[in-house]
């Protein structure tokens, strides 16, 4: 089983854009079999990433708007590489 964790940097803007990219990936991938969990770490990092496993899979610049659906489209992809 897979867990996906969202690293993002600490702050009121990202936590709510991690909860965000979050309920997307539970929405689209949180029924599969091999997904055990979508976790959320924040960091003191300037990051905004996802992770599957421990590997970071998707990474976008923070300062920027960031479109949670890439992260649902990499965590897709990164799952079915495994499977």
């Amino acid at each position: 089983m897979a867990e996906i964790a969202i690293e993002y940097a600490a702050g009121n803007r990202l936590r709510s854009e991690a909860e965000t990219a979050r309920r997307l990936i539970n929405a689209y991938l949180g029924d599969r079999p091999d997904v055990d969990a979508v976790t959320l770490s924040p960091s003191a990092d300037s990051v905004f990433c996802v992770s599957v496993e421990g590997d970071r899979i998707w990474c976008t610049d923070p300062r920027e708007w960031i479109d949670a659906m890439e992260a649902v489209t990499a965590a897709r992809r990164r799952l079915s590489e495994v499977s």
